[in-house]
């Protein structure tokens, strides 16, 4: 699953608002905190003065438009910019069915609607309906409808791969347009595991007793059990992969950590333009922040966590051997990858199987995952980063 975020540099945004041509050069938070207290973890050596643009800059951007007319769409005047797919540590961490071969075929869709009238959201919009159409697919006992299955959700992933890069191709990225886009991420594994939850009900696996020890307990309710654990850790692997992915990129290829800066014009974006759609996604950013940061984000006073000196390290670290391993954990662990092994078990007509391993096995290895990176974090942030500068 993956998301589409505008950024615009201090620069533009003071060509483009006249009235911000008088603000300080410098990009550092202070003078915009009014009314917060710091915490030892947010003083001036923690937050680097580079980290993040001045909040007044990011809210004059925002105010003028939540929209995708943030960045101007493509007239007959106006190239399309580059279309390629996933480069550097994007495309580490990409799911391995995505690079080799969603993305080949999504960029060769977009070339063809990069000069159409279609926009990204509309190609948004239609992934849950394709989804949907999976899940009632799936709901049959037979071979041929698990075949509709797969090629209406597969074509579902890449659309998904589609509308991010016809929004970067369009110059039309948002604070809105990735608030759709998640928000058509979630409904489609939504619609799928109700058809799956569904198809267990009408069509109960033969040895399911067997398989979990639930001797003497209702087939619905184990098969229901099963399902409920194996889509729970699928909206952990997607949420985890989201944080995470969004803290490396920008670690890996500027030296800094977006994070906040980018939950910050979310933020600011819903307050100028409110919708349910940028809600949603704003309680999920605002609850990973509070998950791997340990604190409720503001946009007036949440800073980095990470010092200038622990990016740098970080950022020096990135071809070592346990850097790679990171990147390769997440490239078979995210929300697209389980995807991707859930239509594989469809395919092979292993679906229960399947679902019995998510729940349990499953379940153990994204939370090591998550303790992984958590870890892999945290030692630059608790000063035990020594090693990362000396490989560097």
């Amino acid at each position: 699953m993956r998301h589409r975020m505008a950024t615009v540099e201090p620069q533009s945004l003071r060509s483009s608002h006249p009235e911000l041509a008088g603000a300080p050069a410098d990009d550092s938070l202070e003078g915009s905190r009014t009314g917060c207290v710091d915490s030892p973890q947010a003083d001036s050596e923690k937050a680097p003065v580079s980290e993040a643009r001045p909040i007044e800059r990011q809210r004059a951007d925002v105010e003028q438009s939540g929209t995708r007319r943030t960045i101007p769409g493509l007239t007959a005047r106006e190239p399309a910019a580059e279309i390629v797919g996933p480069k550097g540590w994007k495309r580490r961490l990409e799911d391995p069915f995505n690079t080799y071969y969603r993305y080949p075929i999504a960029l060769v869709m977009v070339r063809g609607l990069v000069h159409t009238p279609i926009t990204p959201n509309q190609v948004s919009f239609a992934q849950p309906l394709l989804a949907a159409l999976a899940g009632y697919m799936v709901t049959f006992d037979d071979w041929r409808h698990m075949l509709y299955a797969v090629a209406a959700f597969e074509l579902r992933s890449i659309l998904d791969c589609v509308d991010g890069s016809l929004a970067r191709a369009k110059r039309m990225a948002s604070p809105f347009g990735h608030a759709i886009d998640a928000m058509a991420d979630w409904l489609g594994v939504t619609f799928l595991y109700v058809g799956i939850l569904l198809h267990f009900r009408m069509h109960p696996p033969a040895n399911w007793g067997g398989m979990l020890g639930f001797d003497g307990v209702p087939t619905s309710f184990a098969t229901t059990m099963v399902i409920i654990i194996a889509s729970t850790q699928a909206a952990l692997r997607s949420f985890s992969f989201d944080y995470f992915k969004n803290k490396y990129l920008s670690i890996y290829e500027s030296r800094r950590d977006a994070g906040i800066d980018g939950l910050r014009t979310k933020v600011l974006a819903v307050r100028a333009h409110p919708s349910l759609f940028g809600h949603i996604d704003v309680f999920i950013g605002r609850f990973g922040h509070l998950v791997f940061e340990r604190e409720w984000f503001d946009p007036d006073c949440s800073r980095a966590m990470l010092s200038r000196d622990e990016l740098d390290a970080m950022a020096n670290d990135q071809e070592s051997p346990r850097a790679r391993r990171m990147g390769f954990l997440w490239s078979v662990s995210g929300g697209d990858a389980f995807l991707s092994q859930v239509m594989l078990t469809m395919l092979l007509g292993q679906l229960w199987a399947g679902q019995v391993f998510f729940a349990t096995l499953g379940v153990v290895w994204i939370l090591g995952v998550v303790v992984y990176n958590v870890r892999f974090v945290r030692t630059a942030r608790r000063g035990d980063g020594a090693p990362l500068v000396a490989e560097a």
